[in-house]
């Protein structure tokens, strides 16, 4: 019997999960380094929050939309404009700190241009994957895919770390902007989707994603889910440079505590794939919750960073089961004419409530500090994961688990 190559050794899939690897990477190093610089302009974590706000409230906003034009336009294409419009902005950015000619009212003005651009990328991005690998790949491929936004989660903030204690925070949104170009070459060499997905009639109105996440149990089901995992995780980027502070850390440390996040996350993507599979197989999204809360209240016991870090490992492990499960089972059951404005749905799901999150993440660690404000974001993970567990009906078939 012939070994099933498996996604990592088709060409197109190579090229993207390298362009997406270096994009990610940017990513979480600008997130730092925008924590770290406006905590640095304002001395308030609620101007922190206020930036992190103005990222999502596009998403908030156009996901919706963006997903039903990832439903009817060449996805492939789509994201590649998205990510050059992502590139220029950054470079903008990188060159007003360069100068000394940025504000905080310029910061989240050009964060907000790269919310935008997220709320255009997710959708396709996500969509984009099924077509990427055939069908019995696809588990893989989105196990795969989350394993980029992790890898970055660890290696983008020590990149962070480094680059503002040594060289300042403008070298840090100079290597964000040249690794959305990098991502734009990549689509590029891409050229044609290998396996593109027919549709079951045309592409439909924006309502219909809307109607099919309400009636399928299941689907809201799992982005309340993911609802919840992300408004939980909102201490990590908003609050890690007061923690940073609070730990006698210096400028960039806060990507010591983002990077254990991330890495917590890689880990069990690598380490611990039995428990993935088990988990994805049996619908344990609801566990992951839970360890993530648990995780969010030890971070926000610590005092010191040693104690910090396994912390924030631990929260990474709980919101990468969760996120695995609920984006695997909602993958498996949609239909492809749908599948963009779903996908959209998760987008605002993840990143939509962190428009309020963020604001009342900063303005509760500037009333009661960074670790009451940490152990008190565990509560929407804990009660989502009662809810989540009680709520999800049962399949004919267990969910295929990233191989």
């Amino acid at each position: 019997m012939r070994q099933r190559s498996g996604p990592l050794a088709r060409r197109e899939f190579q090229i993207y999960f390298a362009g997406n690897v270096s994009s990610n990477v940017g990513t979480w190093l600008a997130n730092v380094a925008l924590g770290v610089y406006m905590l640095e302009l304002t001395g308030s974590s609620f101007w922190v929050g206020i930036t992190n706000a103005a990222l999502f409230i596009p998403v908030l906003l156009f996901a919706v939309p963006a997903g039903a034009l990832a439903d009817r336009t060449d996805r492939l294409r789509l994201l590649a404009r998205s990510q050059l419009a992502s590139g220029s902005l950054a470079t903008l950015l990188a060159v007003l700190v360069a100068i000394h000619a940025a504000n905080r009212y310029a910061v989240v003005a050009i964060a907000t241009g790269l919310g935008l651009s997220i709320a255009v990328a997710l959708p396709a991005m996500q969509s984009m994957i099924p077509s990427l690998v055939p069908n019995e790949e696809m588990s893989e491929a989105i196990g795969l895919n989350a394993l980029t936004f992790n890898l970055a989660r660890a290696v983008g903030p020590v990149i962070a770390a480094v680059t503002i204690a040594g060289v300042g925070v403008g070298l840090a949104f100079a290597l964000n902007a040249a690794s959305y170009f990098v991502l734009v070459a990549a689509l590029l060499a891409i050229g044609t989707l290998p396996f593109p997905r027919s549709m079951e009639g045309e592409p439909g109105r924006i309502r219909e994603g809307f109607l099919y996440a309400w009636r399928h149990v299941r689907t809201r089901t799992m982005l309340f889910g993911v609802m919840a995992m992300a408004v939980s995780l909102d201490p990590i980027t908003t609050l890690s440079p007061a923690l940073a502070d609070s730990f006698g850390l210096p400028h960039g440390g806060a990507g010591w505590i983002v990077s254990a996040w991330g890495a917590g996350a890689v880990i069990t993507i690598t380490a611990g794939r039995s428990w993935i599979r088990y988990a994805t197989r049996h619908g344990l999204g609801w566990a992951g919750l839970v360890v993530e809360a648990m995780g969010l209240v030890a971070l926000g016991a610590a005092r010191r960073l040693p104690t910090a870090l396994p912390s924030a490992v631990f929260i990474g492990a709980g919101y990468i089961t969760a996120a695995i499960v609920f984006v695997t089972t909602i993958q498996a059951d949609v239909p492809e004419r749908l599948r963009g404005r779903v996908m959209a749905l998760w987008s605002l799901s993840f990143l939509g409530p962190r428009v309020v999150s963020a604001v009342i993440d900063g303005a509760l660690a500037d009333a009661r500090g960074p670790h009451v404000a940490t152990a008190v974001f565990a509560m929407p993970a804990l009660l989502a994961a009662l809810l989540v567990r009680r709520m999800t009906p049962p399949r004919t078939e267990p969910v295929a688990p990233p191989a």
